[in-house]
C-alpha cells in the first residue's frame, strides 16, 4: 500500500513542505541535501519551485538563508534568474 507521500505530485509535495516549514527550516534542509544532488540545475529548479510558492517575504528570506547555508557550505548559490524552459530567452556566457 503505498504512503501518502507516494501519492501526491512533486508539486503537490512541496507545497505541502512549505505549508509546514518555515522558510528557514526548509532553507536548511535544502541546503543539507545540495550534493546529493547529481546535477546542479535540477537543485537550482527545484529551490525556485519551492520559492515561488512562498508569499513574497517568506520567498526573500527562504532564498537569502538557502544562499547563506549554501555559501557556508562552499558552494555556489543558487541561479536565481533563470528563465523557465520553453521561454525562448537564453543565458549568456559571460
Amino acid at each position: 500500500m503505498p504512503t501518502l507521500r507516494e501519492t501526491l505530485s512533486l508539486s503537490e509535495q512541496l507545497a505541502c513542505a512549505v505549508v509546514q516549514r518555515t522558510p528557514i527550516q526548509l532553507a536548511h534542509t535544502f541546503a543539507a541535501y545540495e550534493g546529493q544532488f547529481y546535477d546542479r540545475l535540477a537543485f537550482d529548479h527545484l529551490a525556485r519551485q519551492v520559492h515561488a510558492l512562498y508569499a513574497p517575504a517568506d520567498a526573500d528570506l527562504f532564498r537569502s538563508r538557502l544562499d547563506r547555508r549554501l555559501r557556508d557550505r562552499h558552494s555556489a548559490p543558487v541561479a536565481w534568474d533563470v528563465p523557465p524552459p520553453g521561454s525562448g530567452r537564453r543565458r549568456q556566457n559571460a
